[in-house]
């Protein structure tokens, strides 16, 4: 064997010992651009952020638009329900977040960097690598009741909120 072809096949498999190493997020753009997703995003060393992106209630404001924005909250208080602080905007589309004169971070803040992290993988590519998670809070990302349904607890959506949002039953 050549010493370029040996090279080229230990290319290939560090190429697949990386893809074994990384985890594919089984949420998709449905969940957390469904309007009412809280989900949360965790390291290997067990840091830990919850976010909920909500789509706005129909207001004027929007009307006109092509692309209507949702709005990304990070959990900061001991109410896992109502302890929420503005983040910034995300762009259903494409998953990109924006900071705005609301926000209360910066684009160099860690909340701001791993809502950005997660919305690109989990709208991306989908692998993140191992002993990282992206978790739904068990509530449907489009209307907020409690999954129980094995197939919605995989992917974040109600069977009812997933038939009106276009998927097979």
């Amino acid at each position: 064997m050549s010493l370029t072809r040996l090279f080229e096949a230990l290319a290939s498999i560090k190429q697949y010992v990386k893809l074994l190493s990384m985890t594919t997020i089984q949420l998709d753009k449905q969940f957390f651009m469904g309007g009412n997703a809280t989900f949360t995003v965790q390291n290997p060393q067990g840091e830990y952020y919850t976010f909920k992106i909500c789509q706005p209630n129909k207001s004027p404001r929007f009307r006109g638009q092509s692309v209507i924005p949702h709005f990304a909250s990070l959990l900061t208080g001991p109410d896992n329900e109502n302890s929420y602080t503005y983040l910034g905007m995300v762009n259903p589309e494409t998953g990109d977040v924006k900071l705005t004169r609301q926000s209360r971070y910066t684009e160099n803040s860690k909340p701001f960097q791993v809502i950005r992290w997660a919305l690109k993988h989990a709208l991306g590519d989908r692998q993140i690598p191992d002993g990282y998670q992206i978790n739904h809070a068990g509530h449907c990302g489009r209307c907020g009741r409690l999954l129980t349904v094995p197939e919605s607890l995989t992917r974040g959506i109600g069977p009812e909120c997933w038939s009106k949002m276009g998927g097979a039953a």
